[in-house]
């Protein structure tokens, strides 16, 4: 038996069912209302860094001050790091850029992720670099020791590796300017200068081949590490031996380890210029400082860091 609906319950049923589909629908759209409400939100957050507003230094690459991102082009020193910024961001990794010191010279320059320029490859990679084809560069002007690394691209000594402080002839002559190579199979721990009375010792010899000239440490009054002859460690940076190059301990045995691990020639140019070179000019001022009068070691000395230090 069918049966039949009146005109008036099929009316409300339909009202009914439109007024549950509006629910629904508002439903949804509240629903997504939330949902753009949400991505409003996370679009809203700023990318920029957020830091103190008192705040200056280095932040994800940028230079603050006062808690200001500032503009900054090319080289800064910032907490005595320095820094090289295209764009108002901070390099990473290996860059050719212009010379540090100003020249027009470009060098390729490794920085650390957070920008930082390394200024000793040696400490950067440890001792794979020992063992590059690279070459010795001397200034009698600066009194600097430099080495390059060869560079396959450039087909050139543009890679800095570390520069430091060293001393040569007390005449200003007797250390030649010129072209030669190291002496790799001259090495040795101490080198003991016969001629003077009483004798001199040096450790960590190296000689420059074809000539008188070495490389080798400040002055020691014997053959152990407490000898040291102290005012011959402070007066680095001067003219002060008779031909050698003289340099605090640590770097004299950075050379003796690569001429003991090195295969390829080593050339060393001695020259003269007024340009500080790749990292600025090094002085003992900036290389640890001076050491109290009657101090007897080096505190670069290998020796007193069981030999780990090879930078």
């Amino acid at each position: 038996m069918k049966m039949k609906m009146k005109p008036v319950l099929i009316l409300l049923l339909a009202c009914c069912m439109i007024m549950g589909t509006r629910s629904a629908v508002n439903a949804t759209e509240v629903a997504t209302a939330a949902d753009d409400t949400s991505a409003e939100s996370t679009t809203a957050v700023s990318t920029e860094p957020e830091v103190p507003a008192g705040f200056t230094g280095m932040y994800k690459l940028r230079y603050y001050k006062k808690g200001k991102a500032v503009k900054v082009k090319g080289w800064k020193k910032i907490d005595k790091s320095y820094y090289y910024f295209k764009d108002n961001k901070a390099l990473t990794g290996w860059k050719y850029v212009r010379d540090l010191s100003g020249s027009r010279k470009k060098y390729k320059y490794y920085f650390s992720k957070n920008g930082k320029l390394s200024q000793n490859l040696f400490k950067t990679f440890g001792a794979k670099v020992r063992k590059k084809k690279m070459k010795i560069f001397v200034n009698l002007t600066t009194h600097n020791t430099t080495i390059f690394l060869w560079d396959k691209k450039k087909k050139d000594y543009v890679i800095p590796a570390k520069t430091w402080v060293c001393s040569t002839a007390r005449d200003g002559r007797s250390t030649t300017p010129g072209n030669f190579h190291l002496s790799k199979s001259s090495a040795s721990s101490w080198f003991i200068y016969t001629r003077s009375d009483p004798y001199h010792y040096y450790q960590y010899k190296v000689k420059i081949h074809g000539t008188n000239m070495l490389f080798h440490s400040e002055m020691y009054s014997g053959t152990k590490k407490n000898k040291l002859v102290v005012s011959t460690y402070n007066d680095l940076g001067k003219n002060q031996t008779t031909r050698c190059i003289r340099s605090q301990c640590g770097n004299a045995y950075l050379l003796y380890r690569i001429a003991k691990e090195n295969k390829h020639s080593i050339p060393v140019r001695i020259y003269r210029s007024s340009n500080k070179g790749p990292f600025g000019k090094k002085t003992l001022g900036n290389s640890g400082g001076r050491l109290k009068k009657g101090t007897r070691y080096d505190p670069t000395d290998p020796k007193l860091h069981g030999y780990k230090k090879v930078y």
